[in-house]
């Protein structure tokens, strides 16, 4: 498919091969109570995720401080379950890597504490069963980082310029795509497929 000696790409977990993770809880929990979506995504997924993925507190205080900064009317417990149970394989995506599997090397790229990535592994095992999965929790790894590109080219012995990345938050691409790395911003299928194209 690719003209410019791809061979690796690697797609983002919750955002792309899986729904949207923390936007679409947000969206949820909008709609539930009136609070405005950017403020729960910067509380939720900002500030105090981001502090889990990298390992400054746990998951659990996660929920936690987030039910209580924002005066959520549920538990910690509640949104973790909402949370989680709003997973699901995004299917045209998943039947598009193991397509493109045929051919390149195709990882699913993650940054998630274990327990979440354990729980969404056992509810959605089909995933795990036909890509290997990396989250970079597991190597104190920022996954908008070069570090994390310099560790993938290590590990699959590639170049920069040989992988492909897509992912649903344009602030993870930056890093890589300064390194030479192709970058697809993925908004919805649809135009994903078609900016796939352009390597083609």
């Amino acid at each position: 498919m690719f003209k410019n000696k791809i061979k690796l790409i690697a797609l983002d977990g919750y955002g792309i091969l899986l729904s949207r993770g923390y936007p679409q809880t947000v969206a949820v929990i909008a709609k539930k109570t009136g609070l405005p979506e950017k403020w729960l995504f910067d509380v939720i997924y900002k500030k105090y995720f981001n502090q889990a993925a990298l390992k400054k507190i746990t998951q659990k205080q996660a929920w936690e401080s987030a039910v209580k900064e924002l005066k959520l009317p549920m538990s910690w417990q509640a949104l973790r379950a909402l949370h989680l149970g709003l997973f699901k394989i995004n299917q045209p995506a998943f039947r598009l890597a193991k397509e493109l599997k045929k051919k390149y090397k195709v990882i699913m790229l993650s940054k998630n504490t274990r327990s979440q990535f354990a729980d969404t592994k056992k509810k959605l095992p089909a995933v795990w069963r036909e890509l290997e999965a990396i989250n970079t929790w597991e190597y104190n790894l920022p996954k908008a980082s070069k570090e994390t590109i310099n560790f993938l080219c290590q590990r699959y012995r590639v170049k920069p310029q040989e992988i492909l990345l897509a992912d649903d938050q344009a602030v993870n691409l930056a890093a890589a795509k300064k390194m030479g790395v192709k970058t697809i911003f993925y908004k919805n299928f649809k135009q994903f497929k078609k900016e796939l194209e352009k390597y083609a």
